[in-house]
């Protein structure tokens, strides 16, 4: 059987392409016949999905690493000014917070990114779903009919009344899930700003110019 590959190649902006589309639905109507249930599709685009996800935030970081290290840099001299020199450094300080306003917003972009590749699974996996859906209940007709008509072969060849038709059951619905994306992509946009000199130079930040601006990381460029 073969494997899931359209997580995140043939994905658009927050969309499907029409190649996307007609292969979940003829992999869909294809399990739909054979009777083969809609979770190990599901289980598939998850398993895509998470390596689109970790190979999307390797890929962030690894772009952004300049930058980040100029964050990291940063957090140790206004560490050192404020808690060891206890000296005030305004400029520095508000070129600090450019950088992790710039740094958020960037996280911020990758993690739009991130959750248009998740529902663009999940836009997969309803384009499957419904063919597989569709195909399952012609197969199950199919077999009714096939039925009816040999019990009716059997019965006219004793001589015997033709049974009454079974009540049809109820259709086969698809089921398949796809996890919702965890806390990384859904939370603050705040990736690697969890060491200590950071959270230490974030907090004198939010000191110096209120929570609300801190949180946003305001500030303008200085030169000290």
């Amino acid at each position: 059987m073969s494997e899931v590959k359209s997580v995140p190649t043939d994905y658009g902006r927050s969309r499907l392409t029409a190649r996307t589309r007609w292969r979940a639905a003829r992999r869909g109507k294809r399990d739909g016949r054979a009777g083969i249930g809609p979770e190990h599709y599901a289980r598939q685009l998850e398993r895509g999905l998470r390596m689109a996800l970790e190979d999307l935030r390797s890929r962030f970081v690894t772009r952004n690493a300049a930058h980040i290290d100029r964050v990291h840099a940063e957090s140790a001299r206004i560490v050192t000014e404020y808690d060891h020199r206890r000296e005030d450094v305004p400029a520095a300080l508000a070129r600090f917070g450019g950088w992790v306003s710039q740094w958020r917003t960037e996280v911020t972009a990758c993690q739009q990114r991130g959750l248009a590749l998740a529902a663009c699974a999940d836009q997969e996996l309803a384009h499957y779903e419904a063919a597989w859906t569709r195909a399952r209940h012609r197969a199950e007709v199919r077999a009714r009919r096939r039925a009816r008509r040999e019990a009716e072969r059997r019965a006219d060849a004793r001589g015997e009344p033709r049974p009454e038709p079974p009540e049809p059951p109820d259709p086969d619905t698809a089921g398949g899930v796809i996890p919702a994306p965890d806390g990384i992509w859904t939370g603050a946009p705040d990736w690697m700003l969890d060491e200590a000199l950071v959270r230490r130079a974030l907090h004198i930040l939010e000191q110096r110019i209120g929570p609300a601006a801190a949180a946003a990381g305001r500030g303008e460029r200085g030169t000290r």
